[in-house]
């Protein structure tokens, strides 16, 4: 091997050597960073709480209790007295459960009311407040072109027709649902007639589609018939600058306004607005509500009683006959003032709706509308019926609220053609049974030691008997298994704590065991390399001595 090619073999060996140290020690680095992320998990493990279990001596006391005879009762607490007293050394707490008769209030989901549904002439004057009559008669006046309505109290309304055909007209034709919408996706355009088609949703008898065809006005042509139509249908909401059509069948219009652009939107698609024309209806007011003239039109000549959408029509129920397949009965005064049983159950019911705490204030203002303000006697608005076996009362408010919820409007029209169709409004109904209810009672009290630090015998303030104590060691059952629930929960938290760090330990591990195998290779490396510069090395000396002999003529 020539000196120069000797040369560049060591130095080439000195580098990769050189490289060998480098990746050493970036592996001893990362192996430093691995167990100090051990440390870490470690510190982390010895750091978590390991769980204990709950004593039930934790859970265990003495109590003392006793009988009068009719309860058995328990001290909950006591304390000794600040001042001094002769006769009692001590402020004692105690309890007992009783039956004591208590008023209840339940609600019904969709009780299915059953009743009379009667339409009214709403009117309230000053003598009859909230009271409502129905039409005795209606007359009109040509001349001036006005209905007067009376009711059965004689007091009348003026009915006059409305004159103003601008932003009033339009909105009694919204309310009467002379506007119609449809969405955008229902139309169709036709490029070669330059129609609309909006289809209907129908087929005819040979199975195919309905389709309305919407066909262009000429806006130029502002003197046209259909264009004046147009104008007075849409009246101050017509814009000139847009493009309507016009479907003769319905009497129909709908201004364009891009739909073949929307169509591009890829969310809910817009509703498009179609107006009918002026179909000549007539509206009436007296000044704060319309009507249509065929809303007036509209008496029932048996019993008198007027229909006006939106105007005059009132709804309230009479005869209320059932609850689901319940009976109900009216209770009338004879039968309150006779039964007693009804009385007592009663009147227990309205103390506690009355309730400041335990009462319902929506309750009470039934159930109170039933009595004398003054004398408190029943007056009249209250039923009851039998549900398995029991007796329930409710009154006629709640009876009038479930059912009339089951007439719900949607464009002024009623989706509910009777009043035992779902009612949304849940009943409320009432009756007074014994509960067994917890009684607290704290005063002054004498309580006497058997001298071994337990007390024997107590003697209250307001009773002269001197009672024997039953001394007894109790466990809460409830708190010790809520305190076992809490142990468990902690135990799996912990465990699986554990179980993480385990798991993130033998991934650390396994990493440092691949790197410290990877060191190991590197050690075998640099050591060939060693041998082999160390040769290279040896050739080198004898080249460089070889030269110096053969200059120095040797």
């Amino acid at each position: 091997m020539g000196m120069a090619a000797s040369q560049a073999r060591y130095l080439a060996l000195t580098a990769r050597k050189t490289n060998c140290e480098y990746e050493g020690q970036q592996i001893n680095q990362e192996r430093t960073v691995l167990a100090n992320r051990t440390a870490d998990l470690f510190n982390q493990m010895l750091m978590t709480k390991v769980p204990t279990c709950p004593d039930s001596n934790d859970f265990t006391k003495l109590q003392y209790s006793w009988s009068d005879g009719y309860n058995d009762a328990v001290i909950s607490d006591y304390y000794q007295v600040s001042t001094a007293d002769e006769e009692y050394n001590y402020v004692v707490t105690s309890y007992h459960y009783e039956d004591v008769y208590t008023g209840k209030r339940k609600v019904m989901n969709d009780p299915k009311v059953q009743a009379d549904r009667e339409l009214e002439y709403d009117y309230t004057d000053t003598y009859n407040l909230n009271r409502v009559f129905n039409v005795e008669s209606l007359l009109y006046n040509e001349k001036d072109d006005i209905y007067t309505i009376i009711n059965e109290r004689r007091v009348q309304k003026n009915l006059e027709r409305v004159m103003d055909g601008g932003d009033v007209r339009t909105e009694l034709d919204s309310i009467y649902n002379r506007t119609a919408k449809a969405y955008s996706h229902d139309f169709t355009y036709d490029k070669a007639t330059g129609n609309y088609l909006y289809d209907t949703g129908e087929v005819d008898d040979e199975g195919n589609p309905i389709y309305l065809t919407y066909e262009p006005l000429d806006m130029r042509d502002e003197e046209s018939d259909l264009m004046r139509l147009c104008k007075e249908t849409y009246k101050t909401q017509f814009n000139p600058d847009s493009q309507y059509y016009y479907n003769e069948e319905t009497g129909t219009f709908f201004e364009d306004i891009g739909i073949e652009k929307l169509k591009l939107n890829m969310g809910t698609p817009p509703e498009i607005t179609i107006r009918r024309q002026d179909d000549g209806t007539i509206y009436y007011t007296d000044g704060e509500k319309y009507c249509t003239l065929d809303d007036i039109l509209a008496i029932d000549e048996d019993h008198k009683e007027l229909v006006l959408r939106e105007a005059y029509e009132g709804m309230y129920f009479t005869n209320f006959s059932y609850v689901g397949n319940c009976k109900l009965h009216a209770l009338t005064q004879k039968e309150y003032f006779e039964n007693e049983d009804i009385q007592t159950e009663l009147r227990q019911v309205v103390i506690d709706m009355n309730d400041e705490e335990k009462g319902h204030r929506v309750a009470a203002e039934n159930l109170n509308a039933c009595f004398d303000p003054e004398t408190h006697e029943y007056v009249y608005g209250l039923y009851y019926f039998t549900l398995n076996g029991v007796r329930y009362y409710t009154t006629e408010n709640d009876l009038e609220y479930s059912a009339e919820s089951a007439f719900k409007y949607d464009n002024q029209e009623r989706l509910a053609d009777n009043n035992i169709d779902p009612q949304t409004d849940r009943l409320a109904y009432y009756n007074a049974v014994y509960l067994n209810t917890k009684i607290e009672d704290t005063q002054k009290a004498l309580l006497e030691t058997d001298g071994k630090g337990r007390f024997k015998s107590v003697r209250f303030e307001d009773d002269s008997t001197v009672y024997t104590l039953n001394t007894e060691t109790i466990t809460d059952e409830a708190a010790y298994q809520n305190a076992m629930n809490q142990y468990y929960y902690n135990q799996e938290k912990y465990d699986k704590t554990i179980r993480d760090i385990n798991a993130k330990t033998e991934l650390i591990q396994a990493e440092d065991r691949t790197l410290e195998l990877r060191l190991k290779q590197l050690d075998t490396e640099q050591n060939a390399l060693q041998t082999e510069m160390d040769a290279v090395k040896k050739v080198i000396s004898k080249n460089v001595e070889t030269s110096f002999k053969t200059f120095s003529g040797g």
